[in-house]
C-alpha cells in the first residue's frame, strides 16, 4: 500500500539561465535518477533479506532434480512416512469438474494451489506439489522463497508460485500467492496475487478463512487445507540439501515428501482419466490409491 502526497512550490521569480547551466542541469538528473535506480537494484537480495518482495528465480538445476526423482524411490515411499505421518487429500463430493482452457483452447482439470509466501505450511506443502505437478508436465520457472522468520517453523526454505511457469497436456495449474514473506514496515505481508472469481470461490467453499494458507483443490473433486505433513521436518535445510535428500528413500524428508506427492498424484490421476498410464500405474501411487480409497473419475 501506497501514499501520495501532494508538493506545493513557492512561485519563482523569472531569471534568464544561460544554456550551459541548463545542459549541465539536465545531465546531473539524469545521472542522479540512473544512480537510484541501481540503488533499488542493489537493495534486491535473496528472500528473507530483501526489504522488498523480489523474485529469486529457481536454478534450472534444482528445478530438474526435483522434477525427475527417480521411479524407484517414489515407489519405495508409497505412502510410508512413519517418522512425520501425512494427511492425504479428502474428496469434497462435488461432481462437478473444474476446468479451465490452456492457451485459450482446450479445457484441462484444473490445479489450485492458494498459498502465501510467508506461511511456514505452504511452504511446506510446495515441495510434494512441485513433484507430483512434475510428472504431469514441466515447470520452466519457479521463484525460490523462505517462509516467515518471525512465525512457527521459521525460514522454511521453498518455492514460490508467483510468477509461475508451467505447462502440460493433462492439466492447468492456477495458483494465488496471497502474500509475500517480507513485512517491511511492521504493517503485515505485501500483497502479490489476488484470486479470480472462480478461484476466490474455491477459497471460499473449502478454505477455513481466505487467510488461511495453504489450500490445494484438485479440479474441485479433492482438497486438502493446511500442508500434508509438519513443516518441521524441513527446518534448517537449504532448497539444495532438500532436494538431494529426495534420492535417498529412507530419508525422513523423502519419506514425508514423496508420500505426499504420491497421495497429490493419485487425486489428479482420479480426475485425468488415469492418465498418463505410466505415472497413474505406478506402485506408489497405486498404494496412494489404497489408502486413500479413489476411484476414477471420467
Amino acid at each position: 500500500m501506497s501514499q501520495s502526497a501532494h508538493e506545493y512550490v513557492a512561485e519563482a521569480a523569472v531569471h534568464t539561465i544561460p544554456r550551459r547551466f541548463v545542459a549541465l542541469a539536465l545531465v546531473v538528473v539524469a545521472v542522479l535518477l540512473v544512480g537510484a535506480l541501481v540503488l533499488i537494484r542493489i537493495s534486491k537480495s535473496p528472500p528473507g533479506m530483501a526489504s522488498t518482495e523480489v523474485f529469486v528465480p529457481a536454478p534450472a538445476s534444482l528445478i530438474a532434480t526435483v522434477g525427475h526423482v527417480p521411479n524407484a524411490v517414489s515407489n519405495t515411499v508409497g505412502v510410508t512416512s512413519p517418522s512425520i505421518p501425512t494427511t492425504p487429500l479428502t474428496p469434497t463430493g462435488n461432481p462437478s469438474l473444474w476446468q479451465a482452457p490452456t492457451h485459450g483452447v482446450v479445457a484441462l482439470p484444473v490445479v489450485f494451489f492458494y498459498g502465501a509466501e510467508f506461511a511456514p505450511y505452504a511452504a511446506a506443502e510446495r515441495w510434494p506439489v512441485v513433484v507430483a505437478l512434475s510428472r504431469f508436465g514441466t515447470f520452466t520457472q519457479l521463484g525460490l522463497v523462505q517462509s516467515s522468520t518471525s512465525v512457527a517453523f521459521p525460514g522454511i526454505q521453498s518455492f514460490t508460485f508467483w510468477h509461475v511457469s508451467y505447462s502440460s497436456s493433462w492439466l492447468n495449474l492456477l495458483a494465488v500467492e496471497r502474500y509475500g514473506s517480507q513485512d517491511p514496515t511492521g504493517g503485515g505481508y505485501a500483497t502479490l496475487e489476488k484470486p479470480d472469481q472462480r478461484e476466490a470461490a474455491s477459497v471460499a467453499a473449502y478454505d477455513t478463512s481466505a487467510t488461511t494458507f495453504p489450500l490445494l483443490d484438485v479440479a474441485n473433486h479433492y482438497v486438502l487445507v493446511g500442508s500434508s505433513f509438519a513443516p518441521s521436518v524441513l527446518q534448517g535445510l537449504t532448497q539444495a540439501q532438500i532436494a538431494g535428500a529426495l534420492a535417498v528413500p529412507t530419508n525422513p524428508v523423502t519419506e514425508a515428501v514423496l508420500a505426499a506427492a504420491n497421495e497429490i498424484t493419485a487425486a489428479i490421476c482420479s480426475v485425468t482419466g488415469q492418465r498418463p498410464a505410466t505415472v497413474c500405474g505406478s506402485r506408489g501411487v497405486a498404494d496412494a490409491d489404497v489408502k486413500m480409497g479413489l476411484t476414477t473419475s471420467h
